[in-house]
């Protein structure tokens, strides 16, 4: 049954939402998600106790993450009960911001699979906005709070009064069409002052989202930092900044299967060289169950993805978990 509902949604996605424009594609996607109860449907969930998982200390019902990408409370509750552990919000800024103007996203289309490139500047509706329309919001599973901010005083802020409403914050310091969040990755030294400043502003458990761009530093430097600071989650990974003549920026962020093979290689090396002492959520270009189970056998904590979710639909988490419980 699920197989059938998976082919299915992958043969509307060829058939129809590949060829619309992106804009109308993205609009009719999030106004089916928010409209329509799909969370209400079993098919989407698997519950089992041997699929469980901690992060941070939180327990997660499964393994899965919705990485970020939504805001809008609905969507969110919406994504809760569609199969993941924990869902992400986009990344939150102290302002609001409208983002890159269009266009801002881009199709992939390569031998490894369907994918996007994405130019979108962080669009969100501020901290105050954010925090008025999350206040009384139910979680049916954990909910990650992301944020991203372009000084230490910004993020310190962030966490700060955003902690509250999330089970976990995420900081964001690697969107590659964010230009100073992105530079964040270059300046160790600073980033080392922001995740003390950051590790004192909550009590909550911290995840570091890095950059694939930037894999020596991050290992040789900002993970070391981190650990030092007492954050022990990373999110191994962000888009990989390409350039893309299509966006308005002429770069962004390339998300979908491509990426794969870094994100595989990324989570070795780090669970190489720091053991059991960091946990580690592997995303990036995770698209089937086969590549989910090849990172949690390489020792990821959990897994994330987004793109996955659009190319393949919302039962690929369920695809995802029954294939997990294969193995137990």
């Amino acid at each position: 049954m699920n197989r059938a509902i998976g082919a299915l949604y992958r043969l509307l996605y060829d058939g129809l939402l590949a060829r619309l424009p992106e804009p109308t594609a993205v609009a009719l996607g999030q106004a089916a998600l928010r409209l329509l109860p799909w969370d209400r449907l079993p098919a989407f969930r698997l519950a089992d106790p041997r699929l469980a998982v901690t992060l941070g200390g939180v327990r997660l019902q499964n393994p899965l993450i919705l990485a970020a990408m939504y805001y809008d409370p609905r969507i969110i509750v919406r994504a809760m009960g569609l199969g993941f552990g924990a869902v992400t919000t986009k990344s939150i800024t102290l302002a609001p911001r409208a983002g890159h103007p269009q266009p801002n996203l881009a199709r992939v289309r390569t031998a490894a699979g369907p994918g996007l490139v994405n130019c979108n500047g962080f669009q969100n509706p501020g901290l105050e906005r954010f925090r008025a329309a999350f206040g009384a919001l139910p979680h049916r599973v954990p909910l990650i709070v992301s944020v991203a901010g372009e000084s230490v005083e910004e993020y310190v802020t962030l966490v700060r009064e955003l902690a509250p409403l999330g089970d976990l914050v995420e900081f964001n310091i690697s969107s590659p069409n964010t230009r100073l969040v992105y530079e964040w990755s270059r300046k160790p030294r600073e980033l080392a002052a922001l995740l003390r400043a950051v590790r004192a502003a909550t009590d909550k458990p911290l995840i570091v989202k890095l950059s694939p761009d930037f894999a020596d530093t991050n290992e040789s430097q900002i993970i070391p930092a981190a650990l030092e600071a007492g954050i022990r989650i990373v999110n191994y990974g962000n888009t990989r900044r390409v350039e893309d003549r299509r966006l308005s920026q002429g770069a962004g962020g390339l998300s979908g299967p491509e990426i794969f093979p870094a994100t595989l290689d990324n989570l070795r090396r780090t669970r190489a060289r720091f053991g059991a002492g960091l946990e580690i959520i592997a995303t990036g270009g995770v698209d089937s169950p086969d590549k989910a189970r090849r990172l949690l056998r390489e020792g990821a904590t959990a897994v994330g993805y987004f793109t996955g979710f659009i190319t393949r639909g919302p039962i690929l988490a369920r695809e995802i978990l029954e294939f997990l419980l294969e193995d137990r």
